[in-house]
């Protein structure tokens, strides 16, 4: 592999996969407030889903057009069945965007009301998502 494909591969390995959604979190605060400018709740939980859009869009609209090895398509191609087969492989990586989004409303003073409804589903349905994933096994078997 390339060092682009390693870098994009360990991107959403162990820790940096954390490190990474927690820095997405992070923005995303910002991003809202430039996009929505009010505080009301369905203008960020929209955003916030159209985020969540395109955070399974671009990659797959990327693996189409730009000529990755196989060896990191294929990775790509079994952490997708993963996530087919348990859904809490999906929810768990919402947690650490919520603690991404803490540690902004942590060091900006705050978070809108909006932001706090994202901030909370994250939390709550990632710490969920995170219970069940460690829980079912799974993710000790994809750590191995």
């Amino acid at each position: 592999m390339k060092i682009l494909e390693q870098f994009l591969v360990r991107l959403d390995s162990g820790p940096w996969s954390a490190i990474s959604r927690a820095v997405l979190g992070f923005c995303i605060p910002p991003v809202i407030r430039a996009l929505s400018g009010g505080e009301q709740i369905w203008i960020s939980l929209a955003w916030f889903v159209v985020l969540l859009i395109g955070l399974r869009v671009v990659p797959a609209a990327l693996r189409l057009v730009l000529p990755f090895s196989r060896e990191a398509k294929d990775i790509w191609f079994q952490r997708r069945q993963i996530a087919k087969l348990h859904d809490s492989y999906q929810w768990q990586k919402l947690f650490w965007i919520g603690l991404g989004l803490l540690a902004y409303a942590a060091i900006a003073g705050g978070l809108r009301t909006g932001e706090q409804a994202v901030t909370l589903v994250c939390l709550v349905g990632g710490a969920a998502g995170l219970l069940f994933w460690h829980r079912s096994g799974a993710g000790q078997a994809r750590a191995a």
